[in-house]
């Protein structure tokens, strides 16, 4: 029997690999567009199988509780205010939005299963090989696909993809810690909602970027 810590997460290194190509070939035409979609098929099958596998990866009572993680749910709202600001800011936004767009709707759904994906199930996954070292593969895992949605086709935004990928990935950390502390997904998921909600709030129509 292989012993717990030397484990290989081999299903959220899988799930990860087909995220990274979705993300990086989505915005091509056919055929490569094909290749997109099939990965996205190889993902949910790689999501259910950590589901079917890994007890507590996802979906277990206390990873949807509050009664431990009210302290770190304060945090994560006023943390995620705060760089949502900041965000707008740098971007020549005002840092208070006028109006609420449509988009906003979609942007908090996207961080809503962002962090069910990467927090709940590649960190889920990867937690019976190593805790900490789950916070970083996941990390890593969301990092890796936020910046390979801008390769192709190459697009002029704020931040370099190095930036954008370091950016997400120490946000990942802190987000994936929270699942470590807490012992719950709720953390990670308010703050990557709210903001999304206040960084988005004004757009009607979402970025070309939302495939």
């Amino acid at each position: 029997m292989i012993e717990k810590s030397k484990r290989v997460p081999y299903k959220s290194l899988a799930l990860t690999i087909a995220l990274w190509v979705f993300s990086l070939l989505i915005h091509f035409d056919f055929p490569l567009k094909t290749i997109a979609i099939f990965a996205l098929v190889m993902a949910s099958f790689w999501m259910n199988s950590i589901y079917r596998n890994v007890p507590g990866s996802v979906f277990s009572p206390s990873l949807w509780g509050f009664k431990k993680s009210l302290n770190w749910i304060l945090v994560a709202i006023i943390l995620s205010l705060i760089l949502s600001i900041y965000s707008r800011i740098e971007d020549g936004l005002p840092a208070v939005p006028s109006k609420i767009g449509v988009f906003v709707i979609i942007a908090v759904f996207i961080g809503f299963v962002e962090e069910v994906v990467f927090r709940g199930f590649v960190q889920g996954g990867a937690q019976q090989w190593n805790q900490k070292g789950a916070i970083v593969l996941a990390s890593v895992s969301h990092a890796g696909y936020k910046a390979l949605l801008f390769v192709f086709p190459l697009q002029h935004i704020n931040n370099s993809n190095f930036e954008l990928f370091g950016y997400t990935f120490l946000a990942g950390l802190v987000l994936g810690y929270s699942r470590y502390i807490t012992g719950s997904l709720w953390p990670a998921i308010l703050a990557h909602c709210i903001f999304d909600f206040w960084l988005y709030m004004e757009l009607s129509t979402g970025p070309w970027w939302v495939w």
